[in-house]
């Protein structure tokens, strides 16, 4: 067995975990074939990337980070597509004012028809370059876009990581589902109607 003498949560410890399969690690590769997949994943990520975690800020959590690097990611976007981006603060649905949707922009020259999503991920970065799929736990936040804007036809969703100099964007085109487009908005009606009621109770005690 090689020991290494560097000290725990240090920029030298966390390079040495980029390249070795953990205990951590471990629990993936053991798992469910998705949990393998995701382990996976999470490996190539590490290979990849440069940089560790103490690059980062520590107490910056998944959104701050995408918030920190979304002006980059546009600019990123723009350069690769030659498309220039518009931002806005919030979009309303004219059918019920209470569904809405914050788009990271709108591909201006399109007359709404075309918006950008932006996510700076993790491992989840390398997912989507591979599998050239948006990662599950965004599909429905991608299908808001199409549901507040019925002239909306295409989504770019950009995945952006400079830690992952090989490939620091990846670009998804995501084309209008009504199917999708009809079952959240009925979901959404529902819901809002649910809440309606229970307020109308509470304000009635």
């Amino acid at each position: 067995m090689k020991k290494y003498n560097v000290e725990q949560r240090s920029p030298e410890w966390e390079q040495l975990r980029k390249t070795h399969l953990t205990g951590t690690a471990l629990k993936g590769i053991m798992g469910t074939p998705r949990a393998r997949q995701e382990a996976i994943y999470e490996v190539i990520y590490n290979r990849l990337r440069v940089g560790t975690d103490s690059d980062e800020d520590e107490y910056e959590n998944p959104m701050q980070r995408g918030t920190r690097l979304e002006p980059e990611a546009i600019a990123a976007f723009e350069f690769e597509t030659g498309m220039k981006v518009e931002q806005i603060g919030l979009c309303e649905d004219d059918e019920n004012p209470a569904i809405g949707q914050s788009p990271d922009g709108y591909i201006t020259d399109t007359d709404d028809t075309e918006a950008i999503e932006v996510k700076s991920m993790g491992k989840n970065h390398i997912k989507l370059w591979l599998t050239n799929e948006v990662p599950d736990e965004y599909e429905w936040q991608v299908v808001q876009y199409f549901v507040v804007n019925p002239k909306l036809k295409k989504l770019y969703f950009v995945g952006y990581n400079p830690q992952i100099p090989i490939h620091p964007i990846h670009i998804i085109e995501v084309e209008r589902d009504e199917e999708k487009v009809k079952l959240a908005r009925e979901k959404q009606t529902i819901f809002l109607q649910e809440v309606e009621v229970i307020l109308s109770n509470i304000i009635k005690l």
